[in-house]
């Protein structure tokens, strides 16, 4: 692909971004000879900085405003595509004296030596507007003869940054697959009772509804004060630590199906993985860019979200096993077997996670079927 690319972040006192451009074109334009097999380090990239950044900057600029702007290199990076590799040019525009509202951009990167190229602009994180980590929507593409481009980022407001986070948590919890099954495990026990000698079903809806309200309430309380003190930086632990005590909470959930006596799936045991579980979506806030002013709105926004996302999941699964409660089915295929999968899944993520291998299940499966 003959593309370059920038992606900007606006923020009501910063503009930050990089540019993204191809090694084979790096060699076209500064005549580095770099091989363009992806083998390129970022020692010899920070060795170039110096020419990689004076080309950009003779052919890069955006008046804020109005008033022209000064890039500031802060760094460069690496990253290999199928269709070869690139090198990010990571920067700040200054001075940002008012809120950017018109970005007046001229950009002739590679047009020169060739007529083909195009340079492809991304508004990536745009709080007030609900861009958050957007790489894929393009709002300007510049060629030969097509260089100069204004970008209005006047709109948004505070209504429609609170709605992208909460969006963004209602997202997280219906695509994180660890967690759903966690709540699973501790769903599938919740409109049953145990007399001590065996599963029964609960005698009406009442009392199953407030096992599952008191599950779902020490689950939220747990995980939204870890969600908060993570994103705040007031805690931080190991991605692989806490992603592997999630892993390893779904099979120790649902081991109190198959053994109710140990108590696994108590109020205590869920507020405790319960934390982790926080743990794990506030790394996805400590991946957007946040601007500080707004960090307060996007934990509510984000807990919120996550918050919907589950009781869509708890309202749609409780009624299904409620009414399953009394069968044979239930009782005697569906909680143990349901048990025994969580637990060979939670065992198998943990494995990988705290560990650090990958047995490759999926693609496994994929070539023994044939896919």
């Amino acid at each position: 692909m003959d593309q370059s690319y920038t992606f900007l972040t606006v923020e009501n006192d910063r503009l930050s971004g990089r540019v993204e451009l191809a090694v084979r074109d790096l060699n076209r334009v500064l005549g580095l000879q770099w091989p363009e097999d992806g083998s390129v380090s970022l020692e010899q990239i920070e060795r170039a900085g110096p020419a990689i950044s004076n080309y950009v900057k003779e052919r890069f600029s955006v008046a804020i405003n109005g008033s022209p702007s000064v890039m500031e290199v802060n760094g460069y990076e690496s990253q290999n595509l199928s269709f070869g590799q690139l090198v990010h040019l990571n920067f700040d525009l200054t001075p940002v004296s008012s809120r950017p509202a018109q970005l007046a951009i001229s950009i002739s990167l590679i047009f020169d030596v060739q007529p083909e190229h195009r340079h492809l602009l991304v508004l990536e994180n745009h709080w007030e507007s609900g861009t958050l980590g957007n790489e894929a929507i393009v709002a300007s593409i510049f060629g030969p003869g097509d260089t100069q481009k204004t970008l209005d980022v006047s709109e948004g407001s505070v209504l429609q940054g609170l709605a992208a986070f909460i969006e963004s948590g209602i997202h997280h919890i219906w695509i994180g697959l660890d967690h759903i099954l966690f709540l699973l495990a501790l769903l599938l026990p919740s409109v049953m009772v145990w007399s001590g000698r065996s599963w029964s079903g609960a005698p009406d809806l009442k009392s199953a509804l407030w096992r599952v309200v008191k599950i779902v309430t020490v689950f939220t309380v747990a995980h939204s004060v870890t969600i908060s003190l993570a994103t705040l930086g007031v805690i931080s632990i190991g991605s692989r630590l806490v992603e592997s005590i999630i892993a390893i909470s779904i099979g120790i959930a649902a081991l109190g199906i198959l053994l109710p006596r140990i108590g696994s799936n108590s109020a205590w045991v869920v507020l405790a993985f319960g934390l982790f579980h926080g743990f794990g979506f506030a790394s996805v806030l400590r991946e957007l860019a946040i601007p500080e002013e707004y960090l307060l709105w996007s934990l509510v926004g984000f807990n919120v979200g996550v918050e919907i996302g589950q009781l869509t999941i708890v309202g749609a699964v409780v009624p299904i096993l409620f009414v399953m409660r009394n069968t044979p089915f239930y009782s005697r295929l569906l909680m143990p077997g349901g048990a025994v999968a969580l637990i060979l899944v939670s065992l198998y993520w943990f494995t990988e996670r705290a560990f650090d291998v990958d047995f490759a299940l999926r693609k496994n499966l994929a070539a023994v079927v044939g896919l």
